[in-house]
């Protein structure tokens, strides 16, 4: 079986360290599906590793893994973002170790080098022309906010160009038992180009970069 690119779904969030959750003395345990990034263990962690993304188990609350005091993790809410095109590279770096004797040998660096684009229409509410939430946090990344509300009333929001959480559904036809795949990259967005000509639908190209934590393949049953 093969499947074509329009079956990958891309899923996108924004750190928020108000949105962190850490153990207070009180109880605090995993959403049933829902994906978190473990940020910190604590001693006896109930989360087999940090850097990078868990999914919460999908059965009740019985299941559910509950957090100790050291843990703090993110819960990572899945924006889609409706693309036009994805790209994703990952390139390890070679070193030069060739000598008289064996002229041109390279070796691995053991560095992965990973980057890549997302392509997306402008989108806006069909009522209010209000930006769906992925354009409005793209641009923020990168400008000032001002919202006016054209009664004399003024909020003003400066730019947050903060950690991004991608989340790549490689194979979103799965069903319910079968096996879903999905890349996990902890992404800088450093760019943002608009494409605005007269005879073309408004839009923006997103490159991104890994940011700090662990890029992954996770591998897991489709819930009911």
């Amino acid at each position: 079986m093969k499947l074509t690119g329009a079956q990958a779904f891309v899923f996108f969030d924004s750190f928020d360290p108000e949105r962190v959750l850490a153990y207070s003395g009180s109880p605090v345990a995993t959403q049933p599906g829902k994906w978190y990034f473990v940020l910190e263990q604590g001693a006896g962690s109930n989360f087999p590793y940090k850097g990078s993304v868990i999914r919460a188990p999908s059965g009740a609350a019985a299941q559910q893994i509950a957090l100790v005091a050291g843990d703090r993790v993110f819960p990572i809410d899945e924006t889609r973002v409706c693309k036009t095109s994805a790209s994703l590279s990952m390139e390890e770096g070679t070193v030069d170790v060739g000598d008289d004797c064996d002229p041109g040998a390279t070796i691995l660096d053991g560095i992965v080098q990973y980057s890549g684009s997302l392509g997306r229409f402008f989108r806006y509410d069909d009522q209010t022309m209000d930006f769906d939430d992925v354009t409005s946090s793209m641009l923020h990344r990168f400008l000032n906010s001002v919202q006016d509300d054209g009664a004399g009333a003024y909020e003003v929001k400066e730019r947050h160009n903060g950690p991004a959480y991608l989340l790549i559904n490689l194979n979103s036809n799965a069903k319910a038992g079968q096996i879903e795949h999905w890349i996990f990259v902890p992404a800088i967005l450093s760019s943002l180009s608009l494409n605005l000509g007269n005879a073309e639908a408004q839009g923006n190209e997103i490159p991104f970069a890994k940011g700090e934590g662990d890029a992954v393949h996770y591998a897991v049953p489709k819930a009911a």
